[in-house]
């Protein structure tokens, strides 16, 4: 029935191909009505250009006549225009014959001019001057309407195709992450959480990109070619299909491009998303990286993902920078055949001046067509190619569960899709049953791990599972929350097969504590009520007293209302493990699974707490698995486990008089205190614990009186809206002053860019070259055109032998086109490519070197400290999601920063040397024209304002949904064993969807840029022809240089409205280069990298640690003293061990991480041989340090490479030696794959608590450290690992100074040094023995701690 063998890594790679029409299958109706009308008015705004290039055409043979009008005039000296008619007239029909001497004077003056052998019926008919200003007006209203209609079609289109791309991106990224809380854990396996979140935000920027403006400016440009096409076959079809002889080879140039780009985008697009699944990693894991000094192995794993892209993107450049070249170069060779040719149809009579300038025209429009389509082309390819994973992703279904993919809306997937397959029953019978169950994991199919397991439970029954790590314990625990499928057997719930549950239903009836503790981004009122959003204050009140975590809330300077952290960073182990426990009790379940629920709890804790869960299992069917035996010694049935099997089963008692495994546990575990000890305080015990229970709990009503909110209610509780009102007023009043400065950043560090650029300097040149001689190619293209359109004032020879010496200079035009383009486009790709790469490990190098501080939320406390160090907009807290979110997208957008700057530079060159040029042919034709500029330079001012505007506003969201994307992903299964999914699913749209209005009206904004762009064109046009007209009438300026001057002009003024279109690239690139730079810049106030401090010779260090006057508060948390040890001190001798105990929150861990420097202390001193721990190089003082933190950290690599982060070169031997001292080797050796076993990540790691544990600890006896740091080291492991483990510590611990932090007591019995602390003092310290005759603080967490087994 089931087969978890099959790996789901298959299901993760397979992927749909996803055609360019199928891009839009998310789209609701409204926007498609907007794709619809965008694609209309694009189509439109297509046909605009052939109606204004049928306007120049006639335009043209109106110049024609004025030329001749003038000319004539001049020559004959007859300013009468009917005179003059009438004479032309004469000279056509009979030159010869007219005798009038002065009449025939001037003819003769015809005869000997430039007109002499002219045919005036042929084109070159006379025509009066009103008649022809006539035909001119009608022209130039023609052409303002025209540019009326282009400016309404462009702004049109560019809002309905921004606004619908917008929200069909949103709505995308919406699914993708419903979708991704519905896979089953065995997916969430094979995928790193960070590759998701990246995936998630790039991919659908590009699928943005894809669907958006540049779609419209394609059908525009199809429209166009087609329009143009039709009117160029209808004035000249013959001229028309010789121009057109180059478009096979452009196309070709397109596709060879286009395959190379789309290939090679895709490779680039995958190593960006692997390399964001190493960051989060890293950064989530911070502490692990910074304590084993392994930041530039971290540095050096991101960078070998990195570098292939190297490669890809130079081939990407050189691809992209040919293929511009070559189609531009046969863009001028086009030019140049309608030239040569045009003056042959012209000659032959076959066409007039007036129809080859509209075949020209018309045909130079639709090739420029093709070639701004070739621009936007490739997004398309890529945008399918992004698509295909996110839509597969989307659509896939889960294997796990019964639910399908609902695509048509964003509803609540909770609604059962198969009718009454499923049950959902009002209640449940908590009757557990597991018969012949065998399981593998889906990543380990050689590994049975569950073989043949047959067990029940009744309801308000408990049982234990007790047995060493690796045994299937929590795996039974998870078969149980359906994470994965069985491959035989049954489980049943109730008499009814577990898979014929609602398995969101399912999950509602049962309550879990995991042995890991997963708290999210958010306070503490709102992790404890966050399965049961209608809670009220009093009930989570409740909730926290029965887990014994209500006294240390209300110490805390926000109480309920103090932000966690993310993953609850900012609280120790046992605080999150008794907030874990409080938000299980406000679900009130039918079946408790609790999991090592107080591993991380002080005896004394762990006391009262153990006792509200026994509370909390009244009529509950409870499994609890253990490896702290006294908290299961009342258990109703005790299951003995060892590799997938049951040895033994039975009450405590049952199991005690087998003398048998079970009963060596027992044995191995129990507190030896003394007998006369014992019998002195045997009076005693009870009373001091009852007492204690009774002071802690005197104020809570049983578990059954406390009205609980069921989980599954749709509306917002009352609760919640406070929350969120006085978070919101926080975080106002907190970023007031910011909000103001919070603008886009334009202000770019020039001489920073030229620096980082000095590598790629050749590239640079060659693009910078390539820039100035495209920028002044269009000026020589304007002058050549100009020039060449003096030929249809010619006829006969002269008309040839213009046409083909203008066609020759614009091959050669081609030819010189085609290698600037290539250096240009090229050269800037290839350099911004390389600073992509550079950039991207720059930040991260940045990142991973930062303070731990840096890395904590910032509103924990007062919130007077900005954790980020300044980097996050807004006065947002840094975290893993934003952090990853920032890699992923500042970096690609600073990669477009080169191009741009190369098309700005040829706007320059061309806009300066075109002015320039212009002025010098005609400086009062000139500056009329130039009267239009300023309406060119409003259109780019108020796009690039929204634009910026827009950047900014995106970046936010991308950051903000990141971070929920992230936190969500990474405890997949605290999210799904809590029905979170609604809950996660909910925040992310609503940090999706939340800025819509905002955004949508810039984008309404943004479009009347493009506009301005497009319409300004016309009405040059219109303006110069009218003026040009003017002047020449006048006289104060010819044909020829009119024809330069607005040529010149009008390519000026085009050249000027692309920045319009340059802008959005632009402008986010600076953004992100500023931000790139905040973060390279950023100095951590502890900086690992730093070279100066104290260094000493091999075995000089000794390892004397003296502790001394330490007052320390968090930076994120700065009103909280977690340190107040006032005069007092903690002095440990080399080779000596020194135990650190007290209650969760006193202050423990917090001496572990001040004495390797993760954070440093307002006051006191931590002095290592007589030297100050500050005064240390901050690399050698930690290569020195071995630690094992409460929570172990393992990184989604090998066992071996785990292993070896202890020490980078250590050999096989070494590995192994270490992994048998930490109890491991056995377990390792017996997987398929052994030490190159790939561990998992954060939330899907296959192994349990215990053997990630023991690899901890195989990790830092490694390393072999001079001082070793144990917080909590043995927690998570069962009792006979915990005995093998504490021998190899405290083998380990001989010949160096070890510190640590325990909570069972019978760890640190022999330590030299036990601490007590309390409340972040020192309460007491001494010996076992002396502080057992104190009868202090220790004396009452010995006697909390013992249950009497050994009665």
């Amino acid at each position: 029935m089931k087969d978890s063998k099959k790996s789901s890594k298959a299901s993760k790679n397979d992927t749909e191909n996803v055609s360019y029409t199928q891009l839009f299958r998310y789209a609701k109706a409204s926007e498609k009505i907007m794709v619809f009308f965008g694609v209309i008015f694009s189509i439109l705004q297509g046909c605009t250009m052939p109606l204004m290039m049928e306007c120049l055409g006639e335009i043209i043979n109106i110049f024609v006549s004025i030329v001749v009008n003038t000319t004539l005039k001049s020559i004959t000296g007859v300013n009468d225009e009917s005179t003059l008619e009438n004479m032309i007239k004469s000279y056509n029909n009979d030159p010869q014959g007219i005798n009038n001497v002065g009449l025939n004077q001037t003819m003769n003056s015809i005869k000997n001019s430039q007109y002499g052998n002219y045919d005036f019926n042929n084109g070159f008919s006379f025509k009066k001057k009103n008649d022809i200003y006539s035909d001119l007006y009608k022209q130039m209203i023609i052409l303002v309407i025209v540019g009326v209609a282009s400016f309404v079609f462009t702004y049109l289109f560019n809002v309905f195709f921004n606004i619908s791309a917008y929200r069909q991106a949103t709505k995308i990224r919406s699914l993708c992450f419903s979708s991704i809380l519905r896979q089953e854990i065995g997916w969430h396996e094979q995928t790193s959480p960070g590759e998701l979140s990246s995936r998630i935000v790039t991919d659908a920027i590009i699928i943005e990109d894809g669907i958006g403006v540049k779609l419209g400016n394609v059908i525009q440009c199809v429209s166009q070619i087609i329009a143009c096409y039709i009117f160029a076959f209808k004035n000249g079809w013959k001229l028309t299909l010789e121009m057109s002889v180059v478009i096979p080879l452009f196309f070709v140039a397109l596709a060879i491009m286009s395959v190379f780009m789309a290939k090679y985008s895709k490779k680039c697009q995958d190593i960006y998303a692997e390399m964001g699944g190493i960051a989060q990693e890293t950064f989530s894991q911070i502490r692990t990286v910074v304590s084993f000094g392994s930041e530039n192995k971290e540095c050096k794993r991101y960078e070998s993902k990195l570098e292939p892209s190297r490669k890809y993107g130079i081939i990407k450049s050189h691809s992209y920078g040919l293929g511009i070249g070559i189609m531009m170069g046969l863009l001028y060779v086009s030019y140049g055949i309608a030239f040569f040719q045009g003056s042959k149809f012209i000659h032959s009579g076959e066409m007039d001046a007036g129809k080859v300038m509209k075949v020209f025209m018309n045909v130079l429009f639709g090739i420029n067509g093709i070639s701004n389509c070739t621009n936007s082309l490739n997004v398309f390819g890529e945008a399918t190619g992004a698509a295909s994973k996110l839509f597969s992703i989307i659509e896939r279904k889960p294997k796990i569960g019964n639910k399908t993919v609902d695509t048509s809306s964003l509803s609540d997937t909770s609604s059962n899709s198969s009718g009454s397959t499923f049950v959902q029953e009002s209640s449940i019978r908590g009757v557990v049953e597991f018969k012949d169950v065998h399981f593998r994991y889906p990543s380990r199919p050689d590994v049975e791990v569950l073989k043949g397991i047959s067990f029940s439970c009744e309801p308000g029954k408990t049982v234990a599972l007790v047995g060493a790590s690796g045994s299937g314990k929590s795996t039974i625990i998870q078969l149980l929350e359906r994470f994965y499928s069985f491959e035989a057997g049954s489980i049943l719930i109730g008499g009814k097969d577990i898979d014929d549950y609602d398995i969101h239903w399912l999950r509602t009836q049962i309550g879990l504590v995991s042995q890991e503790p997963t708290l999210f981004a958010g306070t503490i009122a709102e992790n404890i009520a966050i399965a049961c959003p209608n809670a009220t204050q009093e009930q989570i009140e409740n909730a926290a007293k029965l887990a014994n975590a209500h006294n240390f809330i209300m110490n805390l300077s926000k109480g309920y209302q103090t932000n966690t952290g993310e993953r609850g960073l900012q609280l120790s182990g046992g605080q999150k493990q008794r907030i874990c426990i409080a938000r299980a009790l406000m679900l009130n379940p039918k079946i408790l699974l609790l999991d090592e629920a107080t591993s991380a709890l002080d005896n004394q804790s762990e006391k009262v707490v153990q006792k509200a869960l026994d509370t909390a299992s009244a009529g509950r069917t409870t499994i609890v698995v253990a490896h702290r035996l006294t908290t299961i010694k009342n258990a109703d049935c005790i299951i003995v486990m060892e590799k997938g099997n049951i040895i033994e089963s039975g009450t405590h008692d049952e199991l005690m008089a087998k003398h048998n495994i079970y009963y060596n546990l027992v044995k191995n575990q129990e507190m030896k205190v003394s007998q006369e000890m014992e019998n002195i305080e045997s009076s005693n015990e009870n009373t001091s614990n009852d007492e204690s229970i009774t002071e802690e709990t005197s104020d809570i009503t049983d578990i059954e009186e406390i009205e609980l909110v069921r989980h599954g209610t749709h509306q917002s509780s009352k609760l919640k809206r406070e929350k969120s009102t006085a978070s919101s007023k926080v975080s106002k009043k907190k970023n007031k002053g910011k909000k103001k400065e919070s603008g886009p950043k334009l202000v770019m560090n020039w001489g920073r860019f030229i620096n980082f650029n000095k590598p790629v300097w050749f590239a640079n040149i060659c693009g910078l070259i390539g820039s100035v001689f495209n920028g002044l190619s269009q000026i020589a293209y304007a002058i050549i055109f100009a020039k060449a359109m003096n030929m249809f004032t010619q006829q006969n020879d002269d008309l040839l032998d213009t046409g083909k010496h203008w066609g020759l200079m614009f091959v050669g035009l081609g030819c010189v086109c085609f290698l600037s383009f290539y250096a240009q486009v090229g050269g800037f790709s290839n350099a911004g490519e390389y600073l992509s790469l550079v950039f991207r490990k720059l930040m991260f190098r940045s990142l991973v070197h930062q303070e731990i501080g840096f890395f904590d939320t910032n509103d924990i406390g007062d919130g007077s400290e900005q954790a980020s160090g300044g980097i996050t907009e807004f006065g947002k807290e840094a975290n893993t999601g934003t952090l990853t979110s920032k890699l992923a997208t500042e970096a690609s957008l600073v990669q477009s920063l080169n191009i741009s700057l190369g098309y700005l530079m040829e706007i320059l060159f061309g806009l300066c040397g075109g002015i320039i040029v212009a002025l010098y042919f005609s400086w009062k034709f000139t500056l009329c024209l130039l009267l239009l500029f300023p309406l060119v330079f409003l259109g780019m001012f108020l796009q690039i304002k929204a634009l910026s505007m827009k950047e900014e506003e995106l970046r936010k969201v991308y950051e903000d949904s990141s971070t929920v994307a992230c936190e969500a992903i990474v405890s997949i299964k605290t999210v799904y064993s809590l029905n979170l999914e609604k809950h996660f699913r909910d925040l992310y749209n609503e940090k999706l969807f939340g800025p819509q209005k905002k955004m949508e009206k810039r984008l309404y904004i943004s479009g009347i840029g493009p506009g301005i762009s497009n319409a300004i064109n016309y009405f040059t046009y219109a303006l110069g022809f009218y003026l040009g007209a003017v002047f020449i009438d006048k006289g104060l300026t010819s044909f020829e240089d009119e024809m330069k001057v607005l040529m010149v002009v009008i390519l000026s003024a085009s050249i000027a409205g692309r920045v319009s279109a340059i802008a959005p690239n632009y402008t986010r690139s600076i953004g992100a280069f500023t931000h790139v730079l905040e973060i390279i810049d950023r100095k951590p106030k502890i900086d690992s990298r730093s070279v100066e401090g104290c260094t000493k010779s091999e075995g000089e260090l000794k390892g004397n640690v003296l502790i001394k006057g330490l007052q320390f508060t968090y930076p994120s948390r700065p009103s909280i003293v977690v340190l107040r040890m006032g005069d007092d001190s903690i002095e440990i001798p080399e080779g000596k061990v020194c135990g650190i105990v007290g209650g969760s929150g006193c202050g423990k861990s917090t001496i572990l991480g001040l004495i390797p420097r993760w954070y440093d202390p307002q006051q006191g001193t931590i002095t290592i041989d007589g030297i100050k721990n500050t005064d240390y190089n901050i690399k050698y003082l930690r290569e020195h340090i071995g630690i094992v933190n409460q929570e172990p950290m393992l990184f989604n690599i090998s066992i071996k490479e785990n292993i070896l982060y202890g020490k980078q070169d250590a050999t096989d031997e070494e590995v192994h030696e270490a992994a048998k001292k930490a109890n491991i080797h056995d377990f390792i050796m017996s997987l398929p794959e052994g030490y190159d076993t790939l561990v998992g990540g954060i939330g899907t790691t296959q192994m349990s608590g215990g053997q990630k544990q023991r690899i901890a600890i195989a990790r830092a006896i490694i390393r072999n450290p001079k001082i070793l740091l144990l917080d909590e080291a043995t927690s998570a492991l069962d009792a006979e690992s915990e005995i093998k483990v504490q021998e190899a510590l405290e083998d380990a611990s001989i010949g160096r100074t070890t510190i640590t932090v325990a909570h069972r007591l019978s760890t640190i019995k022999k330590a030299d040094l036990i601490v007590v602390m309390k409340n972040g003092k020192i309460a007491e310290k001494g010996t076992h023995d002396q502080l057992m005759n104190l009868k202090g603080e220790y004396y009452e967490m010995v006697l909390a701690g013992d249950d009497g087994f050994s009665k």
